[in-house]
């Protein structure tokens, strides 16, 4: 082994693990970044035809430069294929940075999902939707030195890789009536395994498989479900989980909002406040443990929803991070009445 080769396979893992956790973006808001979650959420809204999305999220701030992700989507429903169908479409972009390098991932995508229902009775409702991206990372190669770094192991490594990437997903829900309703999904990402890495090298090099090594990516399997229920006249519960799986990692989250109307009708109502907590457990090389409690809360106005969040870190991390996860916002709008390509059916949305 020469002189370099371990510092070669540092940089290697250190790059791919970096990519890893960095490429597969996610927030806490399961309910403010549904077609993050799955390409079969897009177009699933009530209340119009229209609906943007921006959320912004910090993590490990207090101790270390930690990840500042920001996205912005806008779905819609496109056209009416039939009563009982209906065609939408969506666009998506998400920037990261993280790390003393900067590394950084950037994602643009486009999502198509086709909804229907069906039975006659208008309860039971299934979309599937795909989902086309392109991913860019990048890092700031000019910050490597002065860090005992082989030149030679500098000049050997690409500043930047891109790569294109498929996904899809599938949905179902049940609506019981105009106050309950319940619904699972399940997406897998990653499907065509894109090639990253940022390096020339072959894989043979390192004598390990290409996905171990990072030169393929993991492919990502969620599965997620939830749904709306009513407890009283003007309080409704929704309980939502969400279970991810790639490669060795893997994350489990379940909680609930608890919903008030604020006011005497709750049907006509255009005001409504949330507060929700979510645990969050992980599980990695069969070690299971508890990672953080999301703490939310929403406020709806009108066709307006307004959500933030805060992640208590209660892992063995907290000693370093004091408890400390990170905050998220979201912004949705809904826009747009009745699309006149659209026709009145009988496809109906949860509301999520």
């Amino acid at each position: 082994m020469t002189k370099k080769q371990p510092i070669v396979y540092l940089l290697y893992f250190m790059l791919a693990s970096v990519a890893l956790s960095g490429q597969d973006i996610h927030f806490s808001h399961i309910h403010a970044s549904p077609i993050t979650l799955n390409p079969a959420m897009t177009g699933v809204f009530n209340d119009g035809d229209t609906r943007f999305i921006a959320n912004s999220r910090l993590q490990w701030q207090n101790f270390t430069n930690g990840y500042k992700t920001v996205a912005a989507s806008v779905d819609a429903k496109l056209f009416q294929l039939d009563h009982t169908s209906v065609l939408s479409g969506g666009l998506q972009v998400i920037s990261d940075r993280a790390g003393d390098l900067g590394f950084s991932t950037n994602i643009a995508s486009m999502n198509i999902a086709v909804l229907k229902v069906l039975d006659r009775a208008e309860r039971n409702h299934i979309s599937f939707g795909m989902q086309g991206g392109f991913y860019q990372n990048k890092f700031d190669i000019s910050k490597m030195r002065g860090y005992g770094v082989d030149q030679l192991v500098i000049d050997g490594l690409e500043s930047n890789t891109s790569y294109w990437d498929f996904s899809a997903g599938l949905a179902w829900y049940n609506t019981i009536n105009a106050h309950n309703y319940y619904y699972l999904g399940a997406s897998i990402f990653h499907i065509n395994n894109p090639a990253i890495g940022f390096t020339e090298m072959e894989t043979s090099d390192f004598n390990f498989d290409a996905e171990n090594t990072g030169k393929i990516l993991y492919r990502k399997k969620v599965i997620h479900g939830g749904g709306m229920f009513r407890l009283a006249r003007y309080v409704t519960a929704l309980p939502s989980f969400i279970w991810m799986d790639q490669g060795p990692h893997q994350q489990i989250k379940v909680g609930t909002f608890v919903k008030f109307k604020q006011s005497r009708s709750f049907k006509k109502s255009d005001k409504a406040l949330y507060v929700g907590a979510w645990l969050r457990w992980y599980v990695e090389n069969d070690i299971f443990g508890t990672d953080a409690i999301d703490l939310s809360f929403r406020y709806d106005v009108k066709r307006t929803i307004f959500t933030f969040s805060f992640d208590v870190n209660v892992s063995t991390l907290r000693r370093a991070s004091n408890y400390f996860g990170g905050p998220e916002f979201s912004i949705i709008q809904v826009l747009g009445g009745p699309n006149p390509r659209v026709k009145p059916n009988k496809v109906k949305c949860p509301i999520l």
